[in-house]
């Protein structure tokens, strides 16, 4: 127990826990390693990595589900809960810090720089599509905003969207941006031999390359991915304020309105895009991301949907065990988010058992479905008996260390 106490430094109490958020969390956790484990084993090019050539019907099959059921569907709700954690953390931070709202500001800062070089380091050492990094860089420009009236989170939320929309669509529309003149029906040669680093080589020989991919990853999404999470913070810290998760009973119009903008814009989108990336991964797989990527952006908004959809099923009766065992891993979601690619990297990596070079999609589905299954179990057991995840706790610590909190 004195390790469990240790967990959690005493005078920070913990926020109290909103399970269906957590659930939500959970929720991410699967769906965004559905997609990590596709692309884990090829560097930064695919982010559902590559078809075997020729591929199969059931390869042919599972890509196109995993491109419309999941690329592009997990993460904004990961950075919609980001912004909502901002919201209720801000409003807790003000109860009981004895400062005012400089003082609040510089414990999420804290909170933000430890998530920031974290990320660079899973970035580098673990997985090259971290994405924690962004959250916070975007989150520690965000801050400055994050205090407005909700009228004005709400225009920035438009703004910010407006900008993403524009950074996906101008290049494709006025510069020709995806047009490489001369498509290949090869996986591109540096892809190839990364493949062949991640799946056959040493921890050591695949730093080199993974540096290289997390550099031009990070950079890369910029312009586009940063302006979708700014959005999407903006959204969040609105949602954290009005309350839409707290007491969605409350707010049956805005779900309804969430579920009806999934299935009226992001379902079409989704299923188009997932068609033309298919084609496109089957037939010209060196070819430059096209229109389907395009396609594939606007379909991130069926992740509304999937939302609305999970903020009414959680509250079901005969759901509340299903709940429970997601919120669970919720709850430890920055552990296990690098915990994802501790045991991918064991599995698949060169360092590890190696079995990227040789599974195909179907295996990796199930792998994936397997960890994550596993770190559930994980999850409930560890908080059985401690307050938090391990990265949780170390995350409190450095946030809370010399903050001068009230009774």
């Amino acid at each position: 127990m004195a390790l469990a106490r240790g967990f959690a430094p005493a005078r920070a109490a913990p926020l109290r826990r909103i399970e269906r958020i957590d659930a939500l969390r959970g929720l991410a956790l699967m769906g965004i390693l559905q997609v990590n484990i596709q692309s884990f084993s090829w560097g930064a090019g695919e982010p559902l990595g590559y078809l075997s050539q020729p591929s199969g019907a059931l390869e042919s099959a599972l890509y196109f589900l995993q491109s419309a059921l999941f690329q592009g569907k997990f993460y904004p709700i990961f950075a919609f809960l980001f912004g909502v954690g901002i919201a209720l953390q801000g409003r807790s931070l003000r109860r009981r810090l004895c400062g005012g709202p400089r003082e609040v500001q510089r414990v999420q800062r804290r909170r933000l720089l430890f998530l920031f070089a974290l990320g660079i380091v899973h970035g580098v050492f673990l997985y090259f599509g971290d994405v924690l990094s962004a959250y916070a860089a975007c989150a520690l420009a965000f801050l400055a905003l994050a205090t407005a009236r909700p009228r004005r989170l709400l225009a920035w939320t438009y703004g910010f969207g407006a900008l993403a929309a524009v950074s996906i669509f101008l290049p494709a529309l006025l510069l020709g941006a995806f047009d490489s003149g001369g498509p290949s029906d090869q996986i591109p040669q540096a892809l190839a031999h990364a493949h062949e680093i991640y799946c056959r080589a040493g921890f050591l020989t695949q730093l080199r390359q993974r540096l290289s991919d997390e550099l031009w990853q990070q950079v890369a999404s910029i312009p586009t991915f940063w302006p979708q999470v700014l959005a999407l913070l903006a959204l969040g810290t609105f949602a954290g304020r009005l309350g839409w998760l707290q007491q969605p009973e409350r707010h049956r119009l805005v779900w309804r309105r969430a579920w009806q903008i999934g299935l009226v814009a992001g379902a079409p989108s989704a299923l188009l895009g997932a068609a033309m990336s298919l084609a496109r991964a089957r037939d010209l797989p060196g070819a430059e991301a096209g229109w389907d990527d395009v396609v594939l952006g606007a379909s991130s908004l069926l992740a509304a949907a999937y939302v609305a959809a999970a903020v009414y099923l959680f509250d079901q009766p005969w759901a509340a065990a299903s709940v429970r065992w997601l919120a669970s891993a919720g709850r430890m979601s920055l552990t296990n988010y690098v915990g994802q690619s501790l045991a991918l990297g064991a599995l698949l990596s060169g360092w590890g058992l190696g079995l990227g070079a040789e599974a195909g999609r179907a295996q990796l589905a199930a792998i994936g479905l397997l960890v994550f299954g596993a770190q559930v179990v994980l999850s409930r057991w560890t908080l059985a008996h401690f307050r938090q995840g391990p990265l949780e706790a170390l995350w409190r610590r450095w946030t809370y260390r010399d903050a001068r909190l009230g009774p």
